[in-house]
Order: C-alpha cells, then structure tokens, then sequence
C-alpha cells in the first residue's frame, strides 16, 4: 500500500495548525522565513556532510558518531525543557506510532549515509543525494496529492540528473569496480527518497504544537535503533579499546565530534522548521 494521501480536507488543517505553532501567531510563511529556513537547512546539511566525514577520519565508528549526536540533539531539548527553557509536546503513543516509521527510515539513511563517506568520497554521497529529488517530487504526486513537476521544474530536475550521471561516467572507482562501488549509495538514495515524502507526511498529518516536539521525537526515538546499529558492528568493543589505548580517543577527533553534535541539534531544528514550510522535493533539494 502507498502513504496516506495528506491533502484531504481533515489533513489541511492539521498542517495549518502545525505551521502556526511553528511560525509567529497569525502570520502566514512569507517569502523571507521561507528564504531565511531554507539558508539555514542549507548551511547545516552542508556543514553536516563535511564534518561527519572529518569526525569518521579520527573516530571511524558511523553508527557511534550518530548515536552521540542524537543522544546530545535529545539531551539538548529535554534540558530546555525541565530548564524552562523550552516548549516541548509530551511524548504520546498516538503520535509515537508514526514517527517510527520516520526514525526506522531516518535511521537506515544514517546508516547508509555513514557507510557511504566510508567507502565513498564527499562528491560522490552529494552527487546521489543530489538525484534524489527527482525521485521524490515523483512520490510526492503520487501520494501527497501534489501535481507532477511542470515542464520547467522537469528539466531542471533533469539537468541535475545529467550532471549525477556524467559523474559516475567519468569516475574512475567506477571504471574499475562496476556498479558495487556505489552499493551503499544506491541504498543512500532510495531510503533518502522514502524519508523525505514520508517526513512531510508526518508533518502535515501529526499535529504537534512546537518545533521542538518532532525533534524530540526523531531524536529520541532514534537512541535505541542506533545503539543496535553500532552492537552489530561491534563499535562498542572499538570504541572501548580505542579509549583504553595508550594513545587515547585522538583530540581532534574529539573535538569534532562535539562539533558534529552542535550542527546535529542545527540541522534537526532547521530541518523540521525547513519541511514545514516547503515542499518534499524543495526540501530534498534544499538538503542536497
């Protein structure tokens, strides 16, 4: 079966509240706080590829390094919240249900994500990142109720396509190993595809009253699903060995790694604010 259509009449108006608690009472998504949450999720995703790949140089343990990050992104919010600091919706079964969905998604893309820095450089995760687009402006018609891409938004999306391919064309991992050089972000784009369509799903049908309610949610909920990822792996072993060498944990590695948090916490308040007020496929594009 294919997602909910979120367009129906008893949809509308739980996107329109949600976005009311996420904008200032009574005033609608302007062209600025559109322009001004697209800067800002832009820059975070951005600042977030380049810094995960250098954490992964020092600390070599994806699933860990990601772990962290939602664990300091869900420590973040509940101290605001118990400081005062914050609003934050409480955790509520009925709206638990289908952000597991979300973070099952958002955790394999992590995964994926990290596994593709890895093995793969930073150009070739943004070049199939950057095709995914094309992929979700398809579901989102299918089963958002939004129209196909027009005839201008199609080549565009095309020409981005065109550019992806004339990268695998002329690259050289991919001459000498074949398609299994671009296993994991093969895996990368199409859990990208679903989670994007399937996020602004959540947000038009899950009426939280913050900003900082799906945050949590995602962050939170994720914890669990990530700690089973780095057992698989081992990484708890790793980590542990790393730490009681006579070297230690490296300092920059360190340091990035609490870096890596700061932009994580960034890119979720961003990211939620972003895809509330823009498209799937914008936002898709906006995160390439």
């Amino acid at each position: 079966r294919g997602l909910p259509d979120c367009t129906t009449p008893s949809a509308a108006p739980r996107e329109r509240e949600i976005l009311g608690a996420m904008a200032p009472p009574g005033e609608q998504a302007s062209v600025l706080k559109i322009g001004l949450s697209i800067l800002m999720y832009s820059f975070c995703s951005g600042s977030m590829l380049l810094v995960n790949k250098l954490t992964l140089h020092w600390l070599p343990f994806a699933s860990s390094v990601t772990l962290a990050q939602v664990i300091a992104t869900s420590a973040f919010v509940l101290a605001g919240k118990y400081l005062g600091l914050l609003q934050v919706d409480e955790m509520v079964w009925d709206k638990i249900k289908p952000y597991l969905i979300y973070v099952a998604a958002f955790t394999l893309g992590v995964m994926a994500n990290m596994k593709a820095l890895v093995v793969a450089n930073v150009e070739t995760v943004i070049v199939f990142r950057a095709a995914t687009p094309l992929a979700v402006s398809m579901l989102e018609a299918m089963f958002l109720g939004r129209h196909y891409p027009n005839a201008r938004s199609s080549v565009a999306l095309v020409v981005i396509c065109i550019g992806a391919a004339g990268y695998v064309w002329s690259d050289k991992e991919f001459e000498n190993i074949g398609i299994m050089a671009y296993f994991w972000p093969i895996i990368y784009f199409f859990i990208i595809a679903f989670e994007m369509t399937y996020g602004k799903k959540i947000v038009s049908t899950v009426s939280l009253g913050t900003l900082s309610g799906p945050v949590l949610y995602t962050n939170l909920l994720s914890v669990p699903a990530m700690f089973v990822l780095a057992s698989l792996d081992s990484e708890p072993t790793k980590v542990m060995a790393m730490g009681n060498s006579s070297n230690g944990f490296p300092y920059y590695g360190l340091v990035l790694l609490l870096l890596s948090c700061v932009v994580g916490t960034g890119i979720s308040y961003s990211g939620w604010y972003c895809r509330s007020l823009v498209s799937a496929t914008t936002y898709t594009l906006v995160g390439v």
